[in-house]
């Protein structure tokens, strides 16, 4: 096998019939060419897939910026109902978090001088404040749709859920919510909880299920969209 340089990126000459194009998760470009294909029809392809490269390459940037571990400190972006907040770490004479919505959104995260240092006590922190806001938020919400709705749930649970938004228990009326949501917009919340309430009525994803979420909320694949396919619910 060859390889080549065109453009500045690496094409490997291999007995395939046509240009293979390919962006791994690492951010690696892998290209392929047919052996005696003329470099011009190459470079010609790579000139017409450069915007799509590029966004590519934006997306997967932004996705390890976010799987990146947080150090909670100043300057970090954190998210709370949808919107990016500047994280500011103080020293102080208690722990608590204040949100400050101006010109610069910031999350004020004060704390004991001798935790100032230490990642995961400001994160303890943190998390609870996200848990107080979102029971507060997500009960409010939940009741303003089961009126809507005129359901009931026996059971209203907020914790970490692994690759879930959300989950209904039809038969024990159980809905429980993922405590990251909060940091999601407001209508990707609504959209879950009602998801989650429809379940009482429609138990599986069928046709009937998705005309009733429909007629509550017409422009619910944006929130899906928006929330990201690759969870389930």
């Amino acid at each position: 096998m060859k390889t080549e340089k065109i453009l500045g990126y690496e094409v490997h000459r291999k007995k395939v019939k046509n240009i293979n194009l390919r962006i791994k998760e690492n951010m690696e470009i892998y290209i392929s060419a047919p052996e005696n294909l003329h470099s011009d029809y190459i470079k010609n392809f790579l000139i017409s897939k450069e915007k799509w490269i590029k966004n590519v390459l934006k997306k997967l940037e932004k996705i390890k910026e976010e799987r990146k571990e947080k150090e909670y400190i100043t300057g970090e972006i954190h998210n709370f109902l949808g919107q990016k907040y500047i994280l500011t770490v103080k020293n102080g004479n208690f722990n608590r978090v204040a949100l400050k919505n101006d010109k610069k959104n910031e999350i004020i995260l004060t704390v004991y001088s001798d935790i100032f240092d230490n990642s995961e006590e400001k994160k303890k922190i943190l998390e609870k404040w996200y848990f107080e806001n979102a029971k507060k938020i997500f009960l409010e919400l939940l009741k303003k749709w089961m009126k809507i709705l005129n359901e009931d749930v026996k059971k209203f649970l907020i914790k970490p859920l692994n690759k879930k938004w959300g989950f209904c228990n039809y038969e024990k009326k159980y809905v429980a919510l993922n405590v990251e949501l909060i940091k999601r917009t407001p209508f990707e919340i609504e959209y879950v909880i009602l998801h989650e309430l429809a379940h009482l009525k429609y138990p599986n994803h069928g046709k009937g299920f998705y005309n009733y979420v429909e007629k509550y909320m017409p422009n619910y694949r944006n929130a899906e969209k928006m929330l990201n396919a690759k969870h389930h619910y």
